[in-house]
């Protein structure tokens, strides 16, 4: 059998603050939701449409993503897609997401810095290489 591949990349905008969580081992956890924008239909009568996608982070990417992601910031992830299911009033809900392994910021420094601290209008692009 050859070898597969499971490899998602997205840009996109991040549509909550990081839910942050830790594990009973003590690893911590962040799930946030990224927003992409795609056109659909025909030329001349296009509609954008925003797909969600649930990210998920873990370890070093996850305590990265609880100091330094916002609402509103630009990212560039890749990871891999999960499928799970949960039962909710005896039907099997279908759920997917993204298991983070590599991040980029890509918004400017001021969407990052808390509103007592001072702003700059540069870009600032911060790597956060693969997860632990």
């Amino acid at each position: 059998m050859g070898r597969s591949v499971n490899k998602i990349t997205l840009i996109g905008n991040v549509g909550r603050n990081p839910d942050i969580h830790t594990t009973k081992a003590g690893t911590k956890v962040v799930h946030l939701s990224l927003a992409t924008n795609r056109r659909t239909g025909r030329e001349g009568d296009q509609e954008e449409r925003t797909d969600w996608h649930r990210l998920t982070f873990w370890g070093r990417l996850a305590e990265f993503a609880a100091d330094h992601v916002r609402v509103g910031a630009r990212l560039y992830v890749e990871g891999r897609m999960e499928y799970d299911s949960y039962e909710r009033d005896k039907v099997s809900i279908p759920t997917a997401e993204v298991h983070v392994r590599e991040v980029v910021l890509l918004s400017p420094r001021e969407t990052l810095l808390d509103e007592e601290h001072e702003s700059s209008s540069e870009a600032e692009v911060v790597e956060v290489g693969a997860a632990d």
